[in-house]
């Protein structure tokens, strides 16, 4: 019969099962039913065999576009507490990227751009991916003003990447250069639906010193997600040492074939 130290190192041993190491950590929504924000980019994480740690800035019981949808954002303290948390359980320690998607505030966005600060001087390695979500073409900005400002402002200075959709990147510059975006640690923008054509589609990848253009087979669909879908796939190919190039053209691939097959 085991004694009772043994039985509490067995249940720990069965609390503890998954010790593999975190590979990314994903800010942004979640949601209960629906395939967008980090139910929809996990997902793609596991197929690719990566571990993410989620940190929800937002849960919604449904997509707001269905008739009955109900959202509980996380507040400031509970956001600053659980990113601290991070660090002090050694996550941080093991991951790879660190990615930001959908905030509802912008002092959600401020609260992560402050953690980041810090990581960017205590883990100058980590990969930071901003994928600024604020709108698309065919719905126009659903973000509050001040999060658009804060985005750019507070967040963007801070990437290693970034990858707005081609509504996005007009609405944070306009006209003018998508490297105006780039900060200290900035080194690509990867702009998705950059120009659309009849059965064409472009993805664009701006780095300090080339651009280079992507073309994909448009995929008529009205479905939500592809976006966190691409950053995911993204993020775990640029995980695995792909080029950049590679890894863009893997996500491409990776939105084509779920759209396809109706998997978004």
């Amino acid at each position: 019969m085991p004694s009772a130290g043994e039985e509490i190192l067995e249940q720990r041993a069965q609390l503890e099962f998954d010790q593999r190491r975190a590979d990314v950590v994903m800010i942004g929504s979640q949601v209960v039913y629906g395939s967008v924000g980090l139910s929809a980019a996990i997902p793609v994480m596991h197929n690719e065999g990566l571990r993410v740690v989620a940190v929800p800035t937002v849960v919604l019981s449904s997509m707001p576009r269905y008739a009955s949808s109900h959202r509980q954002p996380m507040s400031d303290q509970w956001l600053a507490d659980a990113l601290q948390d991070l660090v002090d359980l050694g996550i941080i320690d093991e991951v790879s990227t660190i990615s930001t998607g959908y905030f509802t505030s912008a002092s959600q966005v401020r609260v992560v751009a402050a953690w980041l600060q810090k990581i960017r001087e205590t883990h100058p390695h980590v990969r930071i991916v901003v994928d600024p979500i604020m709108g698309d073409s065919d719905v126009g900005i659903y973000v509050a003003d001040e999060i658009a400002t804060a985005i750019c402002q507070d967040l963007c200075p801070l990437a290693t990447g970034i990858i707005p959709n081609a509504f996005e990147l007009s609405h944070m510059v306009g006209s003018g250069d998508p490297r105006s975006l780039l900060g200290p640690f900035g080194e690509w923008i990867i702009i998705t639906s950059a120009t659309e054509t009849v059965g064409t589609t472009v993805t664009r990848i701006v780095t300090r010193d080339s651009v280079q253009e992507i073309a994909s087979a448009t995929v008529d669909t009205t479905a939500k997600g592809a976006g966190d879908v691409y950053a995911a796939a993204l993020i775990a190919a640029l995980h695995k040492d792909f080029s950049l190039i590679d890894a863009a053209s893997h996500a491409s691939n990776t939105v084509c074939a779920g759209l396809q097959t109706k998997a978004l």
